[in-house]
């Protein structure tokens, strides 16, 4: 058995048919080490991967055909969060027993999910899945263990290395002899390596990422396996022919999205690799083909019944090439067939941008360091900000928050001319007296993040962005709760950090757990509302949502411009009558200029993808907006 399926929620009279949004906790069975082994007991009372296939079904039977409505959300956890040492076997009776963090933590973003006024109208088609991979926790334990399970070879070199840099240090005070200071750099060195070894493994991250990418991955394909070949087989036990099983999942596919944190952003876009048809001819990429809808557009569907929603990837602690479109993208082929994309990132994650970058230093195939940096690490930046710290002057950074690149109009222009949001990112490197940009084509910088060979394909174009780095909101932290307060970084903190931040910061947290840099998107009351409502439902419905929605209900008490506010009032007042497709496309506009205001006043920097204006927004049809964004070739010739 390579799977557990538990509730969510261990209470009498809530299991997850009888709530308005199921939520199961999927548990991989891998363990913390290859030795360790653990008899699963057949329990009865416990949830199958059988009890969510019979439920998808009986959802899919309300809904009429070709309808989106029916998803399923999986939410990943990242790195360092245990659950590899907990007793499969043990079932809390109450929530009060339960001791996995995740477990409390995908609790905790059911609920918000269920309390969601928009999520919760579309409560019957939906079901919340937390995915809980084999992590391990940094533990007193590891350094005992990564001791006992030293090679010989190590331990030799270890114990010789010390004894003989000790020895040489006592003769050469005894001695003053220069020739033993040979032997004392030898056995320091020799020391060094093995110490080093010895922290790499006590700190668990590839530990983790070797358990992430060899069971967490292939576990939740399995998962996704199961569940497409249960739903196949439960719709053929009615309709008694495999053909019209497929042309029924055809007509009710079920929308598959994904919530990454951390390093789960890895297993999320390696499963998604497993899963596409390599095979199929529509995933061939041919820069050539100029029909449209066809060669670089690889299908949404994945097996027979579900098919590739939206993608949120908070914190990805993966490589910032994942977002460009060069031959070492491996995510590339991946990344292409999800219908929506978003991320969140914050440049003072310490986790990422200290620690994953350090240890990735010796096994990223890069020649520069600023290759090695992280996805989650990205910041956005406006054109008319300045990133000198002499500009650092609150008054001067107002305008750099919202919608960078709705407020300066190149949104609106035709689709093909519309600059690259390459152009609006970068990284903050510390010895340097500016950010690199992540655009090769980009000539103010002497040197990018990005290949050096201009992309033929605008794959970044199909993320919307979100900059937290200076985010201010209410959150529930425990030593704050219900008031504003910056979540990523300290008070007086702004962007970009400089190593004495960075410091200051980090020793903070460590004092506090707080603010939580790396997992405060969860812990902000609108970040956290805008992560699930994005997941669940997607752009277009938030944005028509957003217009119904006063800015007390996201937390901010000051009322729109005036200007503002009377296009919100005109905008509802048009939903109870029937509009045309122009009157529909404005009134969507005034919602994409209220959400850049919202967001302002939290202080974060978005730059959303053209493809979510013209589908969303415009109202375009998905297919040919996509293959323009995709094909620079194309564009060019239509210039």
């Amino acid at each position: 058995m390579d799977i557990l399926v538990d509730n969510l929620f261990i209470e009498p009279n809530s299991a997850p048919e009888h709530q308005s949004i199921p939520g199961y906790l999927i548990r991989s069975t891998a363990r913390a080490n290859v030795e360790d082994l653990q008899d699963i007991k057949e329990d009865n009372t416990r949830p199958t991967i059988q009890t969510i296939v019979d439920l998808l079904y009986a959802k899919s039977k309300n809904y009429p055909k070709n309808s989106d409505d029916l998803g399923v959300v999986i939410a990943i956890h990242g790195y360092n969060t245990g659950g590899a040492d907990i007793d499969l076997n043990t079932l809390p009776v109450t929530n009060e027993a339960i001791t996995d963090g995740i477990w409390k933590n995908y609790q905790k973003l059911c609920k918000c999910i269920k309390s969601d006024t928009l999520i919760s109208q579309k409560s019957d088609s939906l079901v919340f899945l937390g995915y809980r991979w084999p992590s391990e926790t940094i533990t007193g334990q590891n350094i005992t263990t990564s001791l006992s399970t030293l090679p010989f070879l190590l331990k030799v070199l270890l114990g010789g290395s010390l004894i003989v840099a000790i020895a040489c240090v006592l003769l050469f005070f005894w001695l003053s002899s220069p020739i033993l200071v040979v032997p004392i750099i030898l056995g320091t060195f020799g020391f060094g390596i093995v110490f080093s070894l010895i922290i790499l493994r006590v700190i668990v991250y590839f530990r983790d990422s070797y358990r992430a990418i060899n069971y967490g991955v292939h576990d939740l394909v399995e998962l996704i396996r199961q569940l497409d070949k249960g739903l196949i087989e439960c719709c053929l036990q009615e309709v008694q022919s495999e053909e019209k099983a497929e042309n029924y999942w055809k007509q009710h596919p079920i929308k598959l999205s994904f919530i990454g944190h951390s390093l789960g952003s890895q297993v999320t876009t390696q499963a998604v690799r497993i899963l596409s048809d390599v095979f199929d001819p529509n995933s061939i990429g041919n820069i050539n083909d100029q029909k449209a809808g066809k060669g670089k557009i690889p299908p949404s569907r994945i097996g027979q019944v579900f098919s590739l929603g939206r993608l949120i990837l908070v914190a990805p602690d993966i490589p910032l090439l994942a977002i460009t479109s060069g031959r070492s993208n491996f995510l590339r082929s991946s990344l292409r067939r999800f219908e929506e994309a978003y991320l969140f990132s914050n440049e003072g994650d310490l986790a990422l941008r200290l620690a994953s970058t350090a240890a990735n230093y010796f096994s990223f195939p890069a020649k520069t360091r600023t290759q090695g940096y992280r996805l989650g690490n990205v910041t956005v930046r406006s054109n008319s900000y300045h990133s000198s710290k002499s500009n650092k002057v609150r008054g001067q950074l107002q305008s750099k928050y919202g919608i960078v690149n709705w407020k300066d109009q190149n949104l609106r222009k035709p689709l093909h001319e519309i600059s690259s949001l390459l152009n609006y990112l970068e990284i903050n490197v510390l010895n340097k007296m500016r950010n690199q940009g992540l655009d090769p084509a980009n000539q103010e910088y002497q040197s990018t993040v990005a290949t050096a060979i201009k992309d033929q394909e605008s794959l970044a174009d199909l993320f919307t962005y979100f900059d937290c780095t200076e985010y201010k909101d209410r959150t529930d932290y425990a030593n704050a709760p219900n008031r504003d307060r910056y979540v990523m970084i300290l008070d007086k903190q702004t962007s970009p950090l400089t190593l004495l931040e960075y410091l200051q910061l980090g020793w903070v947290y460590y004092r506090s757990n707080t603010p939580d840099v790396h997992s405060g998107y969860f812990w902000g009351k609108f970040s956290q509302q805008l992560i699930c409502q994005l997941a669940f439902v997607g752009f277009e419905e938030f944005l028509e949502f957003l217009l119904v929605t006063p800015p007390q209900d996201v937390g901010i008490e000051e009322l729109p411009p005036l200007e503002l506010e009377d296009k919100i009032a005109w905008a509802n007042n048009l939903q109870t009558e029937a509009v045309s497709d122009r009157l529909r496309t404005e009134q969507r506009q005034i919602a994409l200029n209220y959400l850049s205001w919202i967001i302002e006043k939290k202080q974060i920097q978005a730059v959303l993808s053209p493809e979510r204006y013209y589908i969303d927004v415009m109202g375009e049809k998905r297919e040919e907006v996509r293959f323009t964004i995709l094909s620079k070739k194309l564009q060019q010739q239509k210039v």
